[in-house]
């Protein structure tokens, strides 16, 4: 069999929490961007019907530029907290196996061109 066996002991937290943050960040600006037009699509054929708020907020661009910030700092925190945690429960536990299966790549050639 071409199998490879290693053990994970440790997560690198902080790139763990940045990697999170990071995606968070990226799925929040889509979303924003796309209930931004919509919102500017119904409020167009709305107006005068009570969306003061929204004209003092900027119509939306304050959320999709201060959104994805906010969702990165929560990412990049409840990320961090959860490989500290993973990290906890791997030194209780000994570690996590992983097994590979060997396709003609060797592990020292990984990331070389």
């Amino acid at each position: 069999m071409n199998n490879l066996k290693l053990k994970l002991k440790k997560v690198d937290a902080t790139k763990y929490g940045l990697i999170i943050g990071s995606v968070m960040a990226l799925l929040a600006l889509i979303m924003l961007i796309i209930a931004f037009i919509f919102t500017s699509l119904i409020g167009i054929s709305t107006s005068n019907s009570g969306y003061e708020m929204g004209y003092l907020f900027g119509g939306g661009f304050v959320m999709v530029i201060f959104g994805p910030i906010v969702y990165f700092i929560f990412g990049f925190l409840f990320g961090w907290i959860g490989a500290l945690l993973f990290n906890f429960i791997l030194k209780k536990t000994g570690g996590l196996d992983l097994e590979f299966e060997k396709t003609g790549l060797d592990i020292n050639t990984i990331g070389k061109e």
